[in-house]
C-alpha cells in the first residue's frame, strides 16, 4: 500500500516544500557542536491542494523549520488534481498527513469516518477570541460542540474574462445574464476562432470541480438552491438548474466552448487563459490572482466580474466557501500536540497577514484584518472583494449517497448533449431524495429544514 501511495503522489504532481533550500548540511548544531540528526526532529506532514500560494508558503515554512524551538520539521506537500483520492486512500490506510487542507469535501467525507481530531483542548479563550463572534457554527466547523477546524480564508466564484478579447470581439462589458454569456461566447468564437480563441471554457475533466464552482453559484445568486438542496422544504429539487444547464449546453454543443474542455483540468485551462486563448471562465476569487502573478504569469489584460444570473437580477446570495474551515488535524496522528503547534503557525496573525496582503486569499480573521494591509489585488480588481451578496449558507446534509451517478455527472451529460435536461432533472430528484430518506432512516444524517430560509439572507437560520 505504501508503494500505491507513492505512485499516487507522483501521479498527482506532488510538490514537497519540506526543508526546501536547507539540505542535510544545514542541520542545527548540538550542545557539543556536532550536527543534530534530522531524525531527532518530529516531522509533521501537511497536505494541501492549493498551488497558487506555494511561493509564499514555501518561504514561511522554511522560516518555521529553521526557527521553531519545538524541534518540529514541516513536510508540506501540494497535491494537484488527485487530492481527494490521495487523501482518502492515505487516511484509510493510516498513512495520512498529520494536518490537511479541507478542500471541497474533506470535512464531510472524513468526519463520519472518525478521521478528524477535535481541537477543543487546544483552543484557549484568548486564541478563540481572535476569530470573532460567529466563527464557530454547528454543522460547519463544529459538531455537537466539538470544533474541528477554524476560519481563515474565504472564497466564492467570480467570472474571469479577458478584456482584450472582449474588445476585439466588439463586446463592451461582461455578461449580466446567462443568455448574454452564451451570446458573448458565440460572438468571441465566431470572430476570433481563426486565431485559436474561444469564448468560454470549463474544467470538465472533473465535473464536480467545474460545476460546483460555477453552475451551483449562478443558481444561488439567482435566488435558487445550493447543490440541489431546498432548505425550506427539506428535500432535493434540481428543477431550478434547467435554464443554466440549457445555457451551458448551448455553449458546448455550438462550438463556442474551448475545444477539449471535457478533458481539461483547471490548471491546463488556466494556461490557455494566460496565453490569451479563452474569453472567460468561472473560478474562485481567492486563487486566480495568485495563479496569474506566480504560477502562470501573463501579460493579458484580464478582469473580474460578478457572476451572471438567470434573468439579470440578483435575488439571492453566493455561499462563501471555506468560510469556517481551512486546515484540520488527523485523529490518528501520533504527534497531535506538535501537529497543533503547526496549526497555530498556519493560523497565526503573522502568516495570515502576509497571505492577505499578497492577495493569496481573502482572509476573514478579525485579529488579522485589524493589522493587515489591503491587498493590491483588490485595489486592482475590486470585484474580487466580498460584497453583501456573498454570505455563509447553512451546512448541507451529509451522508447522502444516491444510487448511480452523482448530480455533476448528470449535469455533464446534459451539457455535452448526451442526455435530455428534463429526464436528467427528474432522475436526480428521484434518486437524491431516495438516498436522503435512506440516510435518515439509517441514522447517517438528519433532515435539515428551515421553513423561513431565504437565499438572500441565509444567515438568519444561525440566529435561532
Amino acid at each position: 500500500m505504501k508503494k500505491w501511495i507513492a505512485l499516487l503522489a507522483v501521479a498527482a504532481s506532488v510538490t514537497s516544500l519540506a526543508a526546501c533550500g536547507s539540505g542535510a548540511k544545514e542541520q542545527p548544531a548540538g550542545q557539543n557542536g556536532s550536527a543534530v540528526s534530522s531524525a531527532a526532529k518530529t516531522k509533521i506532514k501537511v497536505w494541501t491542494m492549493n498551488r497558487a500560494d506555494q511561493d509564499y508558503m514555501k518561504a514561511q515554512i522554511d522560516k518555521f523549520n529553521k526557527e521553531n524551538k519545538d524541534n518540529i520539521e514541516i513536510e508540506y506537500q501540494i497535491y494537484a488534481e488527485n487530492y481527494t483520492q490521495s487523501l482518502d486512500i492515505a487516511l484509510a490506510t493510516n498513512e495520512g498527513p498529520d494536518v490537511f487542507f479541507d478542500g471541497a469535501t474533506a470535512f464531510a467525507d472524513h468526519l463520519p469516518k472518525g478521521d478528524l481530531a477535535p481541537l477543543n483542548k487546544y483552543l484557549t479563550p484568548e486564541f478563540k477570541k481572535r476569530f470573532g463572534d460567529g466563527a464557530f457554527i454547528e454543522g460547519l466547523n463544529m459538531i455537537d460542540g466539538n470544533i474541528y477546524s477554524l476560519p481563515a480564508i474565504s472564497t466564492t466564484p467570480r467570472l474571469f474574462y479577458n478584456k482584450g478579447i472582449f474588445e476585439k470581439a466588439g463586446i463592451a462589458e461582461p455578461p449580466k445574464t446567462i443568455d448574454e454569456m452564451v451570446q458573448d461566447a458565440k460572438q468571441i468564437t465566431s470572430k476570433l476562432k481563426s486565431q485559436g480563441i474561444y469564448g468560454f471554457a470549463a474544467n470538465l475533466k472533473n465535473p464536480a470541480q467545474a460545476y460546483s464552482r460555477s453552475i451551483d453559484y449562478i443558481l444561488m445568486r439567482s435566488g435558487g438552491v445550493e447543490a440541489g438542496y431546498d432548505f425550506v422544504n427539506g428535500k432535493y429539487d434540481f428543477t431550478g438548474y434547467k435554464p443554466i444547464l440549457n445555457a451551458y449546453r448551448e455553449i458546448f454543443t455550438s462550438g463556442a466552448g474551448f475545444p477539449g474542455s471535457e478533458s481539461l483540468d483547471i490548471d491546463p485551462l488556466r494556461t490557455q487563459f494566460a496565453a490569451g486563448k479563452i474569453g472567460m471562465y468561472i473560478s474562485w476569487n481567492h486563487s486566480e490572482p495568485g495563479v496569474y502573478m506566480n504560477q502562470f504569469p501573463t501579460k493579458e489584460n484580464w478582469d473580474v466580474a460578478p457572476l451572471p444570473t438567470i434573468d439579470g437580477n440578483v435575488k439571492g446570495s453566493q455561499h462563501i466557501n471555506l468560510a469556517g474551515r481551512w486546515f484540520m488535524m488527523n485523529a490518528k496522528s501520533k504527534n497531535q500536540d506538535k501537529a497543533w503547534k503547526v496549526m497555530e503557525f498556519l493560523y497565526s496573525d503573522e502568516l495570515l497577514s502576509g497571505y492577505h496582503k499578497n492577495g493569496l486569499g481573502l482572509v476573514m480573521v478579525p485579529s488579522v484584518l485589524e493589522k493587515a494591509d489591503k491587498p493590491e489585488t483588490i485595489k486592482k480588481w475590486p470585484n474580487l472583494a466580498l460584497t453583501d451578496k456573498d454570505k455563509i449558507w447553512p451546512p448541507l446534509p451529509t451522508g447522502v449517497k444516491p444510487e448511480g451517478n452523482d448530480m455533476y455527472f448528470v449535469f455533464n451529460a446534459i451539457i455535452l448533449g448526451s442526455m435530455d435536461v428534463d429526464k436528467g432533472i427528474a432522475d436526480l430528484n428521484a434518486r437524491y431524495n431516495a438516498g436522503y430518506e435512506k440516510a435518515i432512516q439509517e441514522g447517517k444524517t438528519k433532515r435539515i429544514q428551515y421553513p423561513d430560509f431565504t437565499p438572500d439572507n441565509p444567515g438568519k437560520v444561525f440566529a435561532k
